[in-house]
């Protein structure tokens, strides 16, 4: 791990990371319980939360999980001597941001939007091995691949069993959980 400059910063980037994580974790929870009519998490897609009758509440949610991954991802750039993971993570947050924004109602640009966080979670997680020691290095990585294979299969069909639902949560579910766990890391780091 690369010399680390500000322990104050990197537990601020943790504590965002961490809080904002969880939150949205929370809030995907919730939208699923209060989505009308019905929600599948095997039939429909995350995003479908986004627009409806938890439209406000998603998207405010994925929009502040967004806005703290930017923050965090300066607060890192402060707290290592790096410049392309803040930059990473900086790209990943700003993904969130604009699925927040940009939600289903926008078509085509909600996709593009969607995928380019789809592709930049996982790469800063498995980019993140710089910055972490063992054994949550490897784990890191294990999640950013967890993530990509999902995408694989996810486009070439995948099991029907778990449904596109399944099959998105299973691309997004990782990386969002690396950030709680590196989240948790860095708040670790800041007090060694």
């Amino acid at each position: 791990m690369e010399k680390v400059a500000s322990r104050k910063s990197l537990n601020t980037a943790g504590v965002l990371l961490f809080v904002f994580s969880v939150q949205f974790v929370i809030m995907m929870f919730v939208t699923e319980a209060l989505y009308r009519p019905t929600y599948s998490i095997a039939n429909n897609y995350i995003s479908d939360l986004g627009v409806g009758s938890t439209g406000l509440l998603f998207d405010t949610s994925i929009s502040l999980l967004g806005l703290a991954v930017i923050a965090s991802a300066y607060f890192l750039y402060r707290g290592f001597d790096a410049k392309v993971f803040p930059i990473l993570m900086g790209l990943t947050g700003l993904g969130a941001l604009l699925v927040g924004i940009f939600n289903e109602n926008f078509g085509a640009i909600h996709g593009y939007v969607s995928d380019f966080t789809f592709i930049l979670g996982p790469l800063t997680a498995i980019y993140a091995y710089r910055y972490q020691t063992s054994p949550f290095r490897y784990i890191s990585v294990a999640l950013g691949v967890l993530s990509y294979l999902a995408i694989f299969e996810f486009m070439v069909g995948g099991s029907p069993a778990l449904g596109v639902g399944g099959w998105e949560r299973m691309i997004v579910y990782p990386f969002l959980l690396w950030g709680v766990g590196y989240g948790a890391f860095l708040m670790g780091l800041s007090y060694k």
